[in-house]
C-alpha cells in the first residue's frame, strides 16, 4: 500500500507495509481503556443502533454495561458455554446427585425424569448456575465478541485501539465484514475484536474485492 504525503509543499508516494494487529495477544494494552468514556459512548450507541434495526425476539434493548456476547445472532456461544458445562467435573457430579434422588424419589427411569416439571426445574436451575461461571467475563476480549455483529463491535474496537494507543484509528467496512484499521510507524495495522485470523491475507480476502467500502475515522484526529 502507498501513501501519499505531503512535506515541504514536496509530495512523496511513502510504501506501507501491511500488518494484522492480532487483539488476542495485545489485550494487556487495550484493556485498561475498556472503560474510557469515549470508547464506552462509541459501544453504547453501535449497539443501540444494531438493537433498534434488529431487535431481540426477547425485546432487550441494550443498556449500558451489558456484554456484547449476549447479543450475538449465532449460536456460537450457546454451544460454546455448553460445551464447558458438560465437561465440568463439578458440574456432572452435582448432575449425577441430582438424577439419583429424583430417580429415588420417584421411582421413574432416568430417561423418563424429563417427563417431570419439577425435575426440569431443579436441572434447569443447575444448568443456568454452570451457563453463568463458563460465559465470557466482563474485561476479557471474549466478552465483546459479538458473533455475527462485525459491523457493530468493531467500532468499538477502533474506539479502544485509538485511545489505547494515542493514534488516529478508522473503520474499514465492506458489505461482508468490518474490521479496525490504523497506521502507526509506517505499517498499516487492521485489527478485528470478533475473530481470530490466521494471517493478514484471511482477513482481507474475506473483507471481499470489489465491494462497496466504508471507509472512517472513528474519532476525529487525537491530539
Amino acid at each position: 500500500m502507498t501513501q501519499t504525503l505531503e512535506m515541504n509543499n514536496v509530495t512523496e508516494e511513502v510504501e506501507l507495509q501491511e500488518k494484522l494487529y492480532p487483539i488476542r495477544e495485545n489485550w494487556h494494552l487495550l484493556k485498561p481503556y475498556l472503560n474510557d468514556e469515549d470508547v464506552q459512548a462509541v459501544l453504547n450507541q453501535a449497539m443501540t443502533e444494531f438493537c433498534l434495526q434488529y431487535p431481540r425476539w426477547d425485546g432487550k434493548m441494550w443498556a449500558p454495561g451489558d456484554g456484547p456476547w449476549e447479543y450475538t445472532t449465532r449460536d456460537h456461544w450457546v454451544m460454546a458455554i455448553d460445551k464447558k458445562i458438560h465437561e465440568d467435573e463439578q458440574y456432572l457430579a452435582e448432575l449425577k446427585t441430582l438424577d439419583k434422588q429424583w430417580i429415588s424419589k420417584t421411582g421413574l427411569d432416568e430417561d423418563d425424569l424429563w417427563d417431570n416439571d419439577e425435575y426440569r426445574e431443579q436441572w434447569s436451575c443447575l444448568h443456568e448456575k454452570y451457563y453463568k461461571k463458563h460465559s465470557p467475563k466482563e474485561g476479557t476480549r471474549e466478552w465483546y465478541q459479538f458473533f455475527g455483529g462485525c459491523h457493530w463491535i468493531n467500532q468499538f474496537t477502533a474506539a479502544l485501539i485509538s485511545k489505547a494507543l494515542n493514534i488516529e484509528a478508522y473503520v474499514y467496512e465492506t458489505t461482508t465484514h468490518t474490521c479496525a484499521t490504523f497506521v502507526k510507524d509506517d505499517v498499516v495495522y487492521y485489527a478485528d475484536v470478533q475473530l481470530d485470523w490466521e494471517n493478514l491475507q484471511e482477513l482481507l480476502n474475506f473483507m471481499g474485492e470489489g465491494e462497496e467500502v466504508d471507509f472512517y475515522p472513528v474519532f476525529g484526529e487525537v491530539e
